[in-house]
């Protein structure tokens, strides 16, 4: 208890800033739980419930799936049928691949049928309104509370760059150049994310040329490897319902996908040389290239895993299905997989890149804190690690 007070009394600003966030998101959490009047579907919240067992049915690989019937009584919320009851019924699998199943307390948007003489009404989906506040509500508050004011940076950066993709798909829908906005949105998203979180500085200024020059490289090697191999079939991507510019909507994903992961390792290798140019005043440029290369070494293997593990989870849960139901693994990766192979290996070339990239623009930035005598530079670099040490 005496450790918990001691840090409240030394992070007073970060705790008052924490209950402030706290008591904004309980209050818009209750809020959400009684909001039905803010909108014009009908909602209906779930009184009481049964599950019946309906019926077993086989699927493509002989895999028995059990259905259920849900009988439930739901009471209106709002709307002309506001307070009424009306009983629906809901059909579920054991999967639940296509449907849901429901449980009392549930707040539902439903369709009334007025034609019939009885009131009666077909389940249309679940008011998830709630649930996304509660994980928003956690997520800035864990923020806030491990990273102070730098997680209000972050959220600010959050908020900038979802409002500016918004109006960059309001410009594409409109009918402006594809390729022109995406060049724009990784500009913008590169500058404000860099600019905000760290400033106006020399390493952060840094950072976003070593981005850019990076991720417009990948951009040209794309470009250059499909003039060679030919196009890919975009028409067999997940959700394409029409003649759309494909080539450029799945580059623009590849891209804004790596943007990340390069924008860590770009700053990463910026803010290591210049906190090793301040700390060892007279580093020479072979000392320099040597950590450099070190700190390339540890976060290149991690940042690609990282988008590995990004990319596989993204489409786990459809490969999974597609399994389940038949796919042989050749053709799963010939019309599933691969686009997700490319996504992967175009942001890896792109991070092994941003490497010796960002370190080329780190020398240019800060080559006036280098020195020429190698001696001198060992012995200023072991009386950093040696404070270090005694810290």
């Amino acid at each position: 208890m005496e450790m918990i007070k001691r840090y409240i009394k030394n992070n007073k600003g970060r705790f008052f800033t924490v209950l402030i966030f706290f008591i904004v998101f309980l209050v818009l959490f209750i809020w959400t739980n009684n909001n039905y009047n803010i909108y014009k579907s009908t909602i209906a919240k779930v009184i009481s419930l049964e599950n019946v067992y309906d019926k077993t049915e086989k699927g493509t690989n002989d895999i028995e799936e059990k259905y259920y019937i849900q009988t439930m009584v739901v009471k209106v919320k709002n709307g002309q049928y506001k307070g009424q009851q009306i009983t629906l019924k809901n059909s579920y699998s054991s999967s639940m691949l296509m449907n849901e199943k429901y449980k009392k307390g549930d707040d539902l948007f439903i369709s009334i049928n007025e034609n019939s003489s009885e009131l009666s009404g077909s389940i249309i989906g679940l008011k998830r309104d709630k649930f996304i506040v509660l994980l928003i509500g956690f997520f800035v508050i864990a923020l806030v509370a491990v990273a102070g004011r730098f997680g209000i940076f972050t959220l600010c950066t959050l908020i900038a760059n979802i409002v500016a993709f918004i109006y960059f798909i309001k410009l594409y829908v409109s009918g402006k150049d594809f390729m022109l906005i995406n060049v724009l949105m990784i500009i913008f998203f590169s500058v404000v994310t860099l600019l905000i979180l760290g400033g106006f500085s020399r390493k952060n200024i840094g950072a976003i040329l070593s981005t850019l020059i990076t991720t417009f490289l990948i951009f040209a090697l794309y470009k250059i490897s499909l003039a060679y191999t030919g196009d890919l079939h975009y028409e067999l991507m997940d959700y394409i319902a029409g003649p759309n510019d494909l080539e450029n909507i799945f580059l623009s994903g590849v891209l804004v996908g790596c943007l990340g992961a390069v924008m860590d390792v770009s700053i990463t290798v910026n803010s290591a040389v210049n906190e090793l140019v301040n700390a060892a005043k007279s580093i020479t440029l072979k000392q320099l290239i040597k950590s450099i290369r070190e700190i390339g070494h540890d976060i290149m293997g991690t940042m690609i895993n990282v988008l590995m593990f990004s990319y596989i989870g993204g489409s786990l849960s459809i490969v999974i299905l597609k399994i389940i139901n038949g796919y042989n693994f050749q053709r799963l990766i010939q019309f599933d997989i691969s686009f997700e192979i490319i996504r992967f290996l175009v942001g890896s070339i792109g991070i092994v890149s941003a490497v010796p990239i960002s370190a080329c623009v780190a020398l240019l930035f800060f080559r006036k804190g280098m020195s020429k005598n190698d001696s001198v530079a060992n012995n200023s670099i072991a009386d950093v690690n040696d404070s270090s040490r005694r810290r």
